[in-house]
């Protein structure tokens, strides 16, 4: 049986999303249907209370003392504000006596009492149509205006509340994920790296002793160029374990200038670029740019920038710029080359373990430099611009180790026009 598709992580970020806006939908439908019933109670309480009041204020009817006593039961369980005025609207005087619940500063002046009570009568209108107290014969004897209670104020406020907090049980959930995760990665970097350098250790030390034998043999045997290679490449491959030895742990840092570290790197790929692609490396370097760096570390994240940047040229010819200057207080090398560029829909995956676009490949060589200049360096790997057919732009930017105190000093030294080791 063919196996089904593997869920992705998009996939439960909707399904958790999804779950909580349910969640939302629900609690603002019970809560609506909540604030639509006390609201059914307070007006049914008003119209209670009119009744009352124009009972009480129709001379010809006799009033019953168990009215009183029913009075006196239903008032105290009117919690929202209430405002008895006269049919032109104004505040029934003695004030105190013709309010409930309202905050009524009985200090103040009786003019202020009234303007203040216009003013809430103004705000109550807005929200409710007053309950009219009328006589037998349909004369209006007196308005009442009143508001929603506190409680309804606050129960209204419910479904934002739990929406806020779906939104942040998503975020921390969102952010446990992602730093479990980069917590994982870590650690696979760190065993792949322990690995490399351990499986890698035995067959340098054997390389080294078969090329001491060589040189004992004299030129006859072997060559002393081809020698000096074989050295080189081997060095090359002891400084690789020492790369790889060094992931996990907090490497030395120490200040001193940038421009050989690119250089070196430069020259070492400029003699193994390929025979059929002939490729201009252009270098723009400030010789006076000072950043506290791992040698061996930062040459590795830019090596690999670069690599990135010679496989994006298919083209039969291509170029690359390098250029190292102070910003700020920033050391900023940018590497621009004149690849094929990135498509738009995945340029925000290139730096994730693991993603290539090669037919061959592991797709560790850009995460591996962001790693080394973010984590080790405290400073940033980005892609600055790219654009399809006209190549890409890589940042490096590193915290400068001191001020500068003389002007830059650019210079420009361009590779040979056709490069074919």
């Amino acid at each position: 049986m063919k196996p089904g598709p593997t869920p992705r992580r998009w996939h439960a970020y909707v399904l958790i999303g999804v779950a909580g806006a349910a969640m939302v939908l629900l609690s603002f439908a019970a809560t609506q249907a909540i604030v639509r019933e006390i609201l059914l109670r307070e007006r049914q309480n008003v119209r209670f209370y009119a009744e009352m009041l124009r009972i009480f204020s129709d001379p010809t009817l006799e009033t019953e003392p168990f009215l009183f006593v029913l009075l006196d039961h239903v008032v105290p369980t009117i919690s929202f504000p209430v405002v008895v005025t006269d049919p032109q609207d104004e505040p029934l005087y003695p004030y105190l006596q013709n309010t409930l619940n309202v905050e009524l500063d009985t200090t103040a002046s009786a003019q202020a009492q009234r303007a203040y009570l216009k003013r809430l009568t103004a705000q109550m209108r807005m929200e409710f149509p007053p309950i009219s107290v009328v006589n037998r014969e349909g004369i209006e004897l007196a308005r009442i205006y009143y508001s929603t209670s506190g409680l309804v104020r606050w129960i209204r406020w419910i479904p934002y509340v739990q929406a806020l907090l779906v939104a942040a049980l998503f975020l921390v959930g969102w952010w446990s994920l992602r730093l479990l995760r980069q917590t994982e990665e870590s650690r696979l970097w760190v065993a792949m790296a322990k690995e490399a350098a351990h499986q890698l250790g035995t067959p340098l030390s054997s390389a080294l002793g078969w090329l001491e034998i060589l040189r004992l043999r004299g030129p006859e045997t072997a060559p002393q160029d081809i020698l000096r290679e074989l050295e080189q490449d081997v060095a090359r491959l002891q400084g690789v374990v020492m790369r790889f030895s060094q992931i996990g742990a907090r490497p030395q840092l120490t200040p001193q200038l940038v421009a050989p570290v690119v250089e070196k790197v430069v020259s070492y790929l400029q003699r193994r670029l390929p025979q059929n692609k002939p490729i201009r490396i252009e270098l723009e370097l400030d010789q006076a740019v000072i950043a506290a760096l791992n040698q061996e570390l930062f040459a590795w994240a830019v090596e690999n920038v670069l690599k990135n940047a010679i496989e994006s040229i298919k083209q039969p010819t291509g170029w690359i710029r390098v250029r190292l200057f102070a910003l700020g207080a920033v050391a900023r090398l940018e590497i621009i080359d004149s690849g094929r560029g990135i498509l738009p829909g995945i340029r925000h995956r290139i730096f994730e373990p693991g993603f290539t676009t090669k037919r061959r490949g592991w797709g560790l060589g850009l995460s591996l430099a962001r790693r080394i200049v973010q984590q080790y360096h405290g400073g940033s790997l980005y892609l600055k611009e790219s654009a399809l057919g006209r190549g890409s732009t890589f940042v490096i930017e590193l915290p400068l180790a001191s001020a500068r105190k003389e002007s830059p000093r650019n210079y420009r030294r361009e590779g040979s026009p056709e490069l074919s080791c």
